[in-house]
């Protein structure tokens, strides 16, 4: 990995102007992805995480650009422990899973199901687990299970959770019609 491009991620920090500057330059060079994938999921790597950056950035400006990686990005989503990192891969996980540019096989589709209820139950930061409510709100319209069992975590959780999670969890409810008529919940 020691070239020009791992260089260029391994000295980056997390302003606007690099994060932009790595994305287009990858959005101009997508032969530098294969690459940026690996670096991103590759945990062992101290600085993985400023990877996972640049490919939020990528899921989030042209999706259709990670098809052929995402099986290995959905592979990898389970080995994300660190905290700059999960939250840029709950989105990367929301754009997969939303993207009506791309097709995911029932396997991929199963690793962000499975990531985002694994991120919900767990204790992660709350966009961590909004983008993982998003994400499921959308597949549970082809898994109709996945209705009952968001309601059910966010029933759980709902009443230790902060204003903008409950936000969220009210949003999505109502927009899957499964908001009933708990105290908790209700506006």
């Amino acid at each position: 990995m020691e070239n020009l491009f791992f260089k260029r991620i391994d000295n980056s920090n997390a302003s606007t102007n690099c994060r932009n500057g790595l994305r287009d330059f990858v959005l101009q060079h997508p032969e530098y992805l294969n690459e940026l994938c690996t670096i991103a999921l590759d945990t062992n790597y101290k600085n993985h995480y400023k990877g996972v950056w640049i490919l939020e950035m990528i899921a989030e400006k042209q999706t259709e650009l990670l098809s052929e990686f995402a099986d290995s990005i959905c592979g990898g989503f389970s080995s994300i422990k660190n905290d700059s990192a999960i939250r840029d891969m709950s989105r990367v996980a929301f754009f997969l899973g939303t993207s009506k540019k791309i097709t995911l096989t029932e396997d991929q589709e199963e690793k962000i199901i499975e990531i985002c209820l694994d991120w919900l139950i767990r204790d992660e930061r709350v966009a961590c687990k909004v983008y993982a409510m998003k994400t499921l709100h959308f597949l549970s319209k082809k898994h109709n299970w996945i209705k009952e069992e968001l309601y059910n975590i966010i029933d759980k959780d709902f009443a230790v959770q902060s204003a903008a999670y409950k936000a969220a969890a009210r949003e999505v409810l109502k927009k899957t019609k499964q908001q009933r008529s708990s105290p908790e919940i209700s506006d």
